[in-house]
């Protein structure tokens, strides 16, 4: 989100000219509004709420993709209405500017995805992270209800702070589909995203039985500490969610034992959310799925029936070879 201010009681002074004194005004407002919340309110309406009641908005500019929208300003928020509705597999903007009662201004440009109201239930079911050149990092997605999946996200962390992240186009898919996200790449031809026929895709551990997709440019997932989030929209609305790490509360000082700041605002975000629990009121590394047994075919996995209680109670490391992408997760845990 790109956001330029300007207040309006401040201008471009020319000429040399002594300045007439200003009236000192100690109750005046020179602060412009900030954005607060910016949501999809329905598949039609973007909704932008400030920290200040909005007086005005300009006409807005937006993407070619976007059909010419309605401005309503309602106290503190302007409602933004499209006569089609923003299709939820690509990314589109609006710009405008507004202004307080007081006449200060903001103008912004926020980029969004649209909503898609014929998502299917959907859960995070094995994943690895200790990948090696012939198995390279992924995350396999179990599919419980028919649907379509264009506009939702898989993200290494979560709306609010990421890393990586891909975007589902629009695939139809049925109950008891897999969903393969590579998040290591080589680069080749055939690591093509399937939309139609699962067999389309080449590359290391693509499955023909399974719908595989290929994070641009991905880097692999972090090995010990982090955080894997499976999002309605790239804005927001968890569907599921995974925290991992071989951490625990006396690793370090700071950030409650997690390690680093982006680790720990993830486990906070996911657990303000309620997409992952803990034990006592904030989480903590003793309350994510550890990773130290994992390799990169000793997966973590849930069980076969695909229990979820957002915790790491639903989740087990699998025996040597066990990695099951784009199959049934098997219930053998890997023993020391």
């Amino acid at each position: 989100m790109r956001m330029v201010a300007s207040i309006g009681l401040m201008g471009m002074l020319l000429g040399c000219a002594p300045l007439p004194p200003v009236p000192f005004l100690p109750n005046a407002d020179a602060i412009p509004p900030a954005i607060a919340v910016l949501r999809l309110s329905s598949p039609n309406e973007l909704e932008v709420v400030f920290t200040e009641e909005i007086a005005e908005a300009t006409e807005p500019l937006w993407s070619h993709s976007l059909s010419e929208p309605e401005l309503t300003i309602e106290g503190d928020r302007l409602v933004i209405v499209f006569p089609d509705p923003p299709s939820p597999d690509r990314q589109h903007w609006i710009e405008t500017q507004v202004s307080d009662p007081s006449r200060n201004n903001l103008r912004f440009l926020v980029n969004f995805y649209g909503l898609n109201p014929e998502l299917p239930q959907m859960i995070i079911n094995e994943f690895t992270t200790q990948g090696s050149g012939s198995n390279p990092d992924l995350v396999e997605i179990r599919v419980l209800s028919a649907g379509n999946l264009a506009g939702a996200a898989l993200l290494e962390g979560t709306p609010g702070n990421w890393n990586q992240r891909f975007v589902f186009p629009s695939v139809d898919v049925n109950p008891g589909d897999y969903i393969v996200v590579h998040f290591k790449p080589e680069g080749l031809e055939d690591e093509i995203d399937e939309t139609h026929d699962k067999s389309e895709s080449g590359g290391r551990n693509a499955n023909p039985e399974a719908w595989d997709f290929w994070v641009p440019d991905g880097t692999g997932l972090s090995g010990n500490n982090g955080v894997i989030s499976l999002t309605e929209n790239p804005m927001g609305g968890f569907i599921d969610v995974v925290v991992y790490s071989n951490r625990t509360s006396a690793s370090d000082d700071r950030y409650r034992g997690f390690g680093s700041r982006d680790v720990v605002e993830r486990a906070d975000e996911a657990h303000a959310a309620g997409a992952w629990r803990a034990a006592g009121s904030q989480i903590a590394p003793e309350d994510a799925i550890d990773p130290e047994p994992s390799t990169s075919t000793r997966s973590m996995a849930r069980g076969s029936d695909g229990h979820d209680t957002n915790s790491a109670a639903d989740w087990h490391i699998t025996p040597t070879r066990g990695l099951t992408a784009g199959y049934r997760n098997t219930d053998e845990v890997h023993v020391p």
